[in-house]
């Protein structure tokens, strides 16, 4: 545990920059909105949709004691950031500045505005660099592809600490035998296309897939309703743009599903339906970014809430009852009511899977 008294003061002062880059209507706001319209590919309602819902800047004492006290002291911690989830970048830091006074940060080449425009705001609370120089006992917060992590493990030195947060998505649970006793199924559809718009999908607590009991004629005319919504909010929030890696999985997985089932236009996006088969559930590609969702029909969750569990950094749920069921499969996963899959406590990392434990090199 982090026996450090200065922690929650580097804490409050990460969160009070955070406030100020990102406070409507200033000039720090738009200057920066504009330059993560030229890096992040999102569109600049999906970068103020992320500004006003995802990002966490009134965090409860409890989540801020949960937070400094998820880590141990150390005298450097660094921070290795991709580029898919701005955002992100306020968390990881504050958990390095939980655990350090000395923190050093890497941002994406591709995606470095958000962590300069904090650097620039909160001068000495931590350096941006280009390159980090990890020496023995230092911890490392790394974000990534699993690739790109185990290429890490092999370039820090021994004695070096490793919180590898790797490949991971969010999953949907929905019972369509038994309406949610709070929300009907317009409802439950409405919310997982906010849930499935931040980002446009490339965070690791994004939807890919919705798992279904009811069967497969439920299932489909879920996906119709569930396609409709996300057409509505691509009026709302437009989807930003995709390179050429993207767009070439788009088109292989649209492929791919409609020789396994319907697949409904959603804007820009699509619904896929696939059913269960004779032996268990339904082997499914994960979808690809870009507001794009399957919906696997089942007829018990267990088994592909087991079989997908490694992946799994989050769980929206349409009723307690469900989310009571994932807590017992998943006691690792976030589990959150349909809606917050983006929101969720600021109480340390997103990722709470055993990698992000702290991995000692050697």
């Amino acid at each position: 545990m982090n026996a450090d008294s200065n922690a929650r003061e580097r804490i409050q002062r990460l969160l009070m920059a955070t406030r100020r880059i990102s406070q409507a209507g200033s000039l720090v706001r738009r200057e920066l909105s504009a330059r993560l319209a030229r890096t992040s590919g999102l569109s600049s309602a999906g970068i103020d949709w992320a500004f006003e819902h995802c990002l966490e800047l009134t965090p409860s004492e409890a989540e801020l004691t949960a937070l400094a006290g998820s880590v141990t002291s150390t005298e450097r911690a660094h921070v290795i950031l991709p580029a898919n989830v701005f955002v992100a970048a306020h968390r990881a830091i504050a958990i390095a500045l939980a655990a350090a006074p000395r923190v050093r940060v890497k941002p994406s080449r591709r995606e470095p505005a958000f962590v300069e425009a904090l650097a620039a705001e909160a001068p000495d609370l931590f350096e941006c660099v280009e390159e980090l120089e990890v020496e023995r006992g230092d911890h490392v917060w790394a974000y990534g592809s699993d690739v790109t992590l185990e290429a890490l493990r092999r370039q820090l030195p021994p004695g070096a600490v490793l919180h590898a947060h790797g490949t991971g998505f969010g999953v949907v649970l929905v019972d369509l035998a038994t309406p949610a006793s709070a929300l009907g199924l317009a409802e439950v559809a409405r919310a997982i296309a906010d849930d499935t718009l931040a980002f446009d999908q490339r965070g690791c607590a994004s939807p890919r897939l919705v798992l279904a009991c009811g069967g497969a004629e439920r299932a489909t005319a879920f996906a119709s309703v569930l396609a409709a919504e996300l057409a509505l909010a691509e009026v709302r929030v437009p989807r930003g743009t995709l390179d050429e890696a993207e767009r070439a999985d788009v088109a292989w997985y649209l492929a791919c599903a409609a020789c396994f089932g319907p697949v409904f236009d959603a804007g820009q996006g699509s619904v896929s339906v696939r059913g269960p088969s004779a032996d268990g559930p339904a082997l499914v590609d994960v979808p690809p970014v870009g507001r794009h969702l399957a919906i696997v029909a089942l007829e018990h969750f267990a088994p592909a809430l087991r079989a997908l569990a490694p992946w799994l950094t989050c769980v929206g749920c349409a009723s307690p009852s469900l989310a009571a069921q994932a807590r017992q499969l998943l006691p690792l996963a976030r589990v959150v009511p349909l809606g917050k899959m983006q929101t969720p406590a600021f109480d340390g990392p997103v990722d709470q899977r055993p990698d992000g434990a702290g991995e000692i090199i050697v």
